[in-house]
């Protein structure tokens, strides 16, 4: 997807590389010359050009609240201003590549990528246009991005050695670190130091291509990172740049060999694929992060937006990705969610419950929000067992399930013990805060209490998959009966809390994420009718903007599309077409006042499910082709579907010319009822 600078368009913002370690968004030149306040000024809350690390955070302090740390950026310079440029990203491949014209008249063609298995930044320029040989030179330096960050940051030394520029650092974080920067370009240079950081310099001549190369590593986990930089050197004196770019291609290409869709609607592909690249992107080896960057919550892990993206990933069939998220949830958060929901004092009578964080880090050590209402979120929980099973639903990895179950069932044991009450013979859930906008102490609102219903009936089935814990299965069906005998309802339609004065996006969770009503069940039809006449105001997760936002949009197209309702679905879908970015990119806001918030994962995770959605459905029994997609148009698509299957289909001219439903690689279609 190409973007030209002359377009001048306001969203513009740089494409984002990552392999799930390190993550930046480098400008038209490959570098990192902006700021966050640069964006600001062009009317985009965004991020900072700097690298950031996962995991590398500082302590939870008064100035500071575990945000990323930066390691470095890198700035280039050509000797005059640049007047003219175009930036295309190849999602597909994993790199970028660019055009940039002077006003020496100079010309230079750039190209870059992060390997996918090395911490390397590699990036090629070739130099046109000019007469005889030019200097050039790279400055790249490690500095906070605020005065806070700063005091927290030292550098230990900069020096040269063996052909390769170093900047030593120490950061005090949540973890004391120490490491390295090096970087070098593969001909003769000469270096000086520079504040907090070296310039780099080289001469080019017309036609020439020269390669720059950034990595670094540090001692977190106990890292040898000098053995590993040493064998990133090798690495990249053996290889190359069009090796290593090769290598990268490769795995993007097998990342996007996994599944397709092929639509008429040009404008749905593009965006689903830099959907499935932005999720991927933003993806680290611990889970899924709203933002891999400093400015989207410092990429934290929020358990109800990284299921948009989980869910999105397995009806895409990419299985192995999205099952991150369970295994962190799983591995890393699990043991202290059910020391904070559990008796203190231990018997043998004690039942894990777990109580989850509505902001984590690499682990659930610490709560990462700040103060506020949303400290009171219980929504997320039942996602987390939700997914768990979901996992096994696409997967049917009955060992994984049976290894996933405490933890749906502490999930579970968190709402029958703190959050479920009796009046008479009804059934609620207790105050919390549900949706920000509807305030601090909900009770009994509508989507916390389709999560619960959702959450038991996820935890029934899977006890009897795998014929064990019997007993309280019986009780959560029980109490999901209950809890749906009385969700809250108002004239005949469902609404987000009983009394509520707002229009909330809330009614369509009952479909959305939490699928528990039924297709024709007509409170909800009618809550989503009056949504969609008085709810604009109420188009985003905070009051700001004057329309609904990307994610919003499709949140309300995945409702639709489970409900079988093809035409608004797509006709939701498309509200989202406007705000995505120059490179197919989804924003949390992205309108002409407000524009927040670019390579959002979170719109990006329920673009790709709700596509999803719209070309298949499926109960491990039933493949329906075109649920809720117009029919009028010619369709193909390579997706998973419940029952550990992949399904691959033709529509053209409105008929059904293929279907091949596989197994572990052997065709199953005959074991499946095809409906179309």
């Amino acid at each position: 997807m190409l973007y030209k600078s002359s377009k001048n368009k306001r969203c513009y913002f740089p494409p984002l590389l990552s392999n799930g370690d390190i993550s930046f968004a480098p400008d038209a030149e490959g570098m990192l010359g902006y700021s966050l306040n640069d964006c600001k000024e062009r009317g985009v809350q965004a991020f900072d050009g700097i690298v950031v690390r996962a995991a590398r955070r500082s302590a939870l302090c008064n100035s500071l609240h575990a945000r990323l740390f930066p390691f470095g950026k890198f700035t280039f310079s050509e000797g005059s201003a640049l007047e003219s440029w175009s930036q295309n990203l190849e999602v597909e491949g994993g790199y970028f590549d660019s055009t940039c014209e002077y006003k020496s008249g100079a010309k230079i063609y750039s190209k870059g990528f992060i390997h996918p298995n090395m911490n390397v930044y590699a990036l090629e320029k070739r130099f046109t246009e000019i007469d005889g040989s030019k200097q050039y030179s790279y400055d790249v330096t490690l500095v906070g991005y605020n005065p806070d960050i700063s005091k927290y940051m030292q550098t230990l030394y900069t020096k040269f050695e063996d052909g390769v520029c170093k900047i030593g650092f120490k950061m005090y974080g949540m973890d004391v670190i120490c490491g390295e920067i090096n970087f070098f370009v593969d001909k003769e240079f000469s270096l000086t130091e520079i504040e907090n950081g070296i310039r780099l310099v080289f001469e080019a001549s017309n036609n020439e291509t020269v390669s720059f190369y950034y990595y670094l590593e540090d001692d977190f986990n106990k890292t040898d990172y000098h053995a590993v930089l040493k064998g990133c050197k090798n690495r990249i004196d053996a290889s190359g740049f069009e090796i290593l770019l090769n290598e990268c291609e490769s795995h993007f290409k097998d990342f996007y060999g996994l599944g397709y869709v092929k639509t008429s609607d040009k404008t749905l592909n593009d965006i689903y694929k830099t959907s499935l690249y932005s999720i991927k992107s933003n993806t680290t080896k611990y889970s899924i992060a709203v933002g891999f960057n400093n400015g989207s919550w410092d990429g934290r892990y929020f358990a109800f937006d990284e299921y948009t993206s989980f869910i999105g990933l397995l009806g895409a069939n990419r299985l192995a990705l999205a099952k991150r998220v369970p295994d962190y949830r799983l591995k890393e958060c699990l043991p202290v969610a059910i020391k904070r929901g559990s008796d203190c004092h231990r018997t043998e009578d004690t039942e894990d419950t777990a109580l989850f964080h509505w902001q984590t880090g690499e682990s659930d050590k610490y709560e990462l929000a700040s103060n506020g209402c949303w400290i009171d979120h219980v929504f997320h929980m039942p996602l987390i067992g939700i997914g768990a099973y979901n996992y096994y639903e696409y997967s049917h990895d009955i060992s994984y399930l049976k290894e996933c179950y405490p933890m749906i069932r502490a999930c579970a044991k968190f709402f029958t013990r703190h959050m479920i009450y009796k009046d008479s013979d009804k059934y609620y859930i207790g105050k919390c805060t549900d949706l920000e906008r509807l305030g601090a102490s909900a009770e009994n609102p509508f989507m916390t209490a389709c999560g619960a219903i959702k959450l038991f009936r996820c935890l029934g089935e899977a006890a009897r998959v795998l014929n064990t814990d019997l007993e309280f299965a019986e009780e959560c069906d029980f109490l999901a009966d209950k809890l749906f005998e009385n969700l809250p309802s108002e004239n005949g339609m469902y609404v987000p809390l009983l009394n509520c004065k707002q229009k909330s996006i809330a009614v369509f969770s009952g479909k959305f994420p939490f699928d528990v009503l039924s297709d024709s069940d007509n409170k909800m039809l009618r809550a989503w009718a009056d949504f969609e006449e008085n709810g604009e105001a109420y188009g985003n997760m905070y009051p700001r903007g004057k329309s609904v936002s990307p994610w919003y949009a499709c949140w309300k197209a995945e409702g639709y599309a489970r409900a079988k309702l093809a035409d608004k679905a797509y006709e939701s879908l498309t509200q989202s077409y406007s705000s995505a970015g120059v490179f197919g990119e989804m924003f949390e806001i992205n309108e002409e006042d407000v524009c927040l918030r670019p390579w959002f994962s979170t719109a990006a995770g329920i673009f790709v499910s709700t596509i999803n959605d719209m070309l298949l459905q499926s109960d491990g029994k039933t493949i329906r082709i075109l649920p809720a997609f117009p029919r009028a148009t010619d369709v193909s698509f390579k997706l998973a579907a419940k029952g550990g299957v992949t399904v691959e289909a033709d529509v053209k001219n409105a008929k059904l010319v293929k279907v091949l439903i596989k197994k572990d690689g052997k065709d199953v279609t005959k074991d499946f009822h095809v409906e179309f």
